[in-house]
């Protein structure tokens, strides 16, 4: 079974694009609420699923840049992650970025993106 391979994957978010060397999601999670009433039995808890989702994390690492990372912190928009025989893009808002440099080795950068539905205004 052919799978999908992180070597050469590329992503882009609005007008920053990337060469990946790692990313990370933590998918998110269901939102639950308790709805155990006093007629349940004692220890008995009902807890019962929204139907909606909540969290959800992407942490981008990359070596390639053409702006500032800095600049898309706050922003909206769409995170487009492209690799051999795998692409996918989700919704997302950009929480903050990072960038890393030491003598002898590449400028490296981070972003951390938090998903959501929102589109902005």
């Amino acid at each position: 079974m052919a799978g999908a391979t992180a070597q050469g994957a590329t992503f882009s978010f609005l007008t920053f694009s990337g060469k990946l060397t790692g990313i990370s999601v933590e998918m998110p999670t269901a939102e639950v609420v308790n709805m155990t009433g006093m007629e349940h039995a004692t220890g008995t808890i009902r807890m019962v699923p929204t139907g909606e989702w909540s969290g959800g994390t992407i942490t981008v690492d990359f070596l390639t840049f053409n702006s500032d990372p800095q600049t898309y912190v706050k922003r909206v928009g769409s995170l487009a992650f492209t690799s051999s025989g795998y692409s996918i893009s989700r919704s997302v808002i950009c929480e903050s970025a990072s960038v890393t440099a030491q003598a002898g080795e590449l400028v490296r950068g981070s972003f951390r993106f938090l998903m959501t539905d929102y589109q902005g205004t």
